[in-house]
């Protein structure tokens, strides 16, 4: 998925002194886009027949991991996006006034 991401903004011309941006925003999407499906499958599990204390609280763990590792991807891709939304908008204006 995040390579998805860079072949998308290559081809549509990001500068090449935005790689690091690029870089950290492609790794946390990814890995935002992963964590998702992980949480979505953990938390069908909870919810499913299994009554056992033990395991709701292994489950419980899980998520939590889960939902930390998130809020860890969407601290940390703020700055990389708003370079690029910047950006983005900078060549919106630009084509309008050529």
């Amino acid at each position: 998925m995040a390579h998805s991401v860079v072949i998308k903004f290559k081809e549509m011309g990001l500068p090449e002194d935005m790689d690091d941006d690029l870089s950290q925003l492609c790794t946390d999407l990814g890995d935002l886009w992963s964590a998702q499906k992980a949480l979505a499958e953990q938390f069908e599990s909870f919810v499913g027949p299994d009554r056992d204390w033990t395991n709701a609280g292994d489950q419980l763990v899980d998520i939590r991991a889960s939902i930390d590792h998130m809020a860890w991807h969407m601290k940390n891709i703020r700055r990389p996006m708003n370079a690029i939304t910047r950006y983005a908008y900078s060549q919106i204006q630009a084509e309008q006034e050529a």
